[in-house]
């Protein structure tokens, strides 16, 4: 996975295009700063007395408005035995609250906790030295029936149909290991409405047809099974992770999902989803004096709680190189990872570079070489960071074209990390690099969306919306003897994990 991922479209080009879509200076509420130099035009931040962090890019060229919302939560953040209850909880957040999706929330609390009841006497049951199989069938037919009664009194799909009615565009939320993101366009002038029902979602969510979800959630686990790309993922990081949460996959374990319980995620949700956890950033036809307004109005009432702390045990360093093998009847494929420092490393721009020297586009040394030349491969790439709250993982995927085997394909990878150790790519190299990755980046400027998810994942997970700017001038001073001088410090063998997935027997 290459950085740009972690690193988005900002900014590379925002000086004129914020020109042009603003007559003049906006009006700035008290307490806001905006970043007007040419690097950072038109950005105004503002924080809430509560923690909650705004960043505002007014942009006038369309009539409409995109929202962010990113959580500094992820399958990181889930203890042993409840991974998954993250990306549970995403799924979760769309179920409404006392208002949406209720018909009738008094009687439908009271069936909900008859069903959370009843299900903490099942999971008690099945974790009892010898559980009473009489007594889970009798419970489990309580369970449903409680279910159904709670089901019957749910406004099936409103919240939806809200956002339908709004004319929302890409409504949408992700989990990744790092964190959880909620994203939604809609016409300008429903502004308010966006904090209307999201200040509701997130400070009095009702988290109904949770075991309905979860259900849906093991039936997603069993699809990743039959993945192979997914499968190959998922063994790489169980492998390269000894110690670190990055060892589990973000969808979770089968064997804790199907124990996730309402108490868990309501528990989940009162340590991670408070407002000093959380960035929103809002981009469009917007006025920023009018945002705060609003967000002062609807989300100033959140209350702050103490924060979940979010420290895990460091990965110790790898001392031996790991092979896994993978059975699967599927085409062959190769993952590596080698442990990275991180992103905020001092080494960091030079292996990032490393990774681009070797796989970025057409003249990369992975494709020219072992796809376009030798004929190897039908593709190989390299990508600097597969997380970015940690040290993660830089990551070689690749696939072997008949004849050839896997490890002819392997040992031909290792022969393009060698090379890259002792010969430094030239500076012309680096410049094509450079110039094509601030392409993409100017590129990706064009969308609203884009925007206002890189603004809020660049401030809640990198600490700086500006992010991505300074890391590009840390780039643009990377020497190609510092690339091979990274590439000898990370890519070694004793650093190395490699996942091999083949049919058995081959």
């Amino acid at each position: 996975m290459k950085l740009k991922m972690f690193i988005p479209a900002l900014l590379l080009t925002c000086a004129p295009l914020c020109a042009a879509g603003n007559a003049g200076k906006p009006d700035l509420p008290e307490g806001s700063v905006m970043e007007n130099n040419d690097k950072y035009p038109g950005v105004v931040s503002y924080t809430l007395k509560n923690g909650l962090k705004l960043l505002i890019l007014e942009k006038k060229f369309t009539p409409t408005v995109s929202f962010t919302t990113i959580f500094k939560v992820g399958n990181v953040d889930c203890v042993s035995g409840k991974t998954g209850l993250a990306h549970l909880f995403e799924h979760i957040a769309f179920k409404g609250t006392k208002t949406i999706n209720a018909k009738n929330y008094t009687l439908e609390k009271q069936k909900l906790d008859e069903e959370e009841k009843i299900e903490q006497a099942i999971l008690a049951e099945k974790n009892s030295v010898s559980p009473d199989q009489e007594k889970l069938k009798a419970l489990q037919e309580e369970f449903i029936a409680a279910q159904k009664e709670a089901e019957e009194l749910v406004e099936k799909d409103e919240y939806w149909k809200i956002y339908n009615n709004l004319g929302e565009s890409g409504m949408n939320a992700f989990t990744s290991a790092d964190y959880t993101g909620y994203v939604v366009s809609l016409p300008a002038d429903r502004l308010e409405h966006w904090f209307i029902i999201e200040s509701d979602r997130f400070k009095n969510p009702v988290l109904r047809e949770l075991y309905k979800e979860r259900s849906v959630i093991m039936e997603e686990r069993r699809g990743n099974e039959a993945d192979p790309n997914r499968i190959t993922w998922e063994a790489l990081n169980t492998a390269a992770f000894d110690a670190h949460p990055y060892h589990n996959p973000v969808i979770g374990w089968m064997d804790d999902i199907e124990r996730i319980t309402r108490t868990d995620a309501e528990d989940f949700h009162n340590k991670f989803y408070v407002p000093q956890n959380a960035t929103i950033a809002i981009v469009g036809d917007v006025n920023p004096a009018e945002v705060v307004s609003y967000a002062e109005k609807y989300l100033g009432d959140w209350e702050a709680k103490p924060a979940a702390p979010q420290i895990y045990t460091r990965e110790p360093g790898q001392k031996a190189e790991k092979t896994v093998n993978v059975f699967f009847d599927a085409q062959p494929l190769i993952k590596i990872g080698y442990h990275n420092p991180g992103m905020f490393d001092s080494d960091a721009p030079a292996l990032f570079m490393a990774a681009e020297v070797l796989s970025s586009g057409k003249t990369g040394r992975l494709y020219k070489n072992l796809v376009e030349e030798k004929h190897m491969a039908l593709y190989a790439s390299a990508g600097y960071a597969s997380a970015s709250r940690y040290p993660s993982l830089f990551v070689i995927a690749a696939a072997p074209k008949a004849p050839y085997t896997l490890q002819d394909l392997d040992k031909a990878i290792l022969d393009e990390v060698e090379k890259l150790k002792n010969n430094p790519p030239a500076q012309w190299d680096l410049d094509k690099i450079l110039n094509n990755y601030e392409a993409e980046l100017a590129a990706n400027m064009e969308s609203n969306e884009e925007m206002s998810r890189n603004l809020a994942t660049n401030e809640e997970i990198l600490g700086d919306w500006k992010f991505d700017w300074k890391f590009l001038d840390k780039l643009r001073q990377v020497t190609p003897q510092q690339i091979s001088d990274a590439a000898k410090k990370y890519l070694t063998r004793a650093n190395r994990t490699a996942v091999y997935l083949q049919p058995e027997n081959k």
